[in-house]
């Protein structure tokens, strides 16, 4: 009977052994491979909501897109290379004088330069009607070219005869490389 219960204690001895070794080199090995690959697949789905979020948002941000180039058009051409002010002061003037505005003064400042562009200050005084006035601004506006209103004064004299005085400082600007 001893030798029964000694094979048996050889065979349990055996079965501890076996199991500890498919424990040690097999199941934690594997384990420890299925929690990193469960991180993986994690991250992986969180990049890939973020990526959806993404995609989801594209159609709005390229409609905007289209507008914003709609609303700057050429902006190249809106700002020239080369100075070209006079032209443009010449512009002004004629157009100050159409409209039927008096005691006219435009006159440029002094030029400020930054990385490829230059702004040059024009200063502008005149004399006439709100309506002529407006209506000079409206002009302003419709130019080619970008002006910047950066200051603009109206005062009265004590004549009462519904002229007014304006002095404006706008900015021009062109590139320079």
């Amino acid at each position: 009977m001893q030798k029964i219960e000694k094979k048996q204690v050889v065979m349990s001895v055996a079965v501890v052994i076996l199991a500890t070794a498919f424990i040690f080199f097999q199941y934690l090995p594997l384990n420890k491979k299925a929690e990193v690959l469960k991180e993986a697949n994690a991250a992986l789905l969180t990049e890939n909501a973020a990526a959806n979020a993404r995609e989801s948002v594209l159609p709005q941000l390229l409609e905007e897109i289209k507008k914003l180039k709609e609303q700057i058009g050429n902006f190249d051409a809106k700002i020239p290379a080369g100075r070209s002010h006079g032209i443009f002061l010449q512009d002004i003037t004629s157009i100050m004088q159409k409209d039927g505005l008096e005691e006219l003064m435009v006159q440029p400042g002094a030029e400020t330069e930054t990385e490829g562009l230059s702004l040059i200050p024009v200063y502008i005084r005149c004399k006439g009607g709100l309506t002529q006035i407006f209506k000079f601004f409206r002009a302003l506006d419709s130019f080619e070219r970008i002006i910047q209103i950066e200051e603009i004064s109206l005062t009265t004299d004590n004549t009462f005869d519904g002229k007014v005085t304006m002095q404006a400082k706008v900015n021009i600007f062109y590139r320079t490389n």
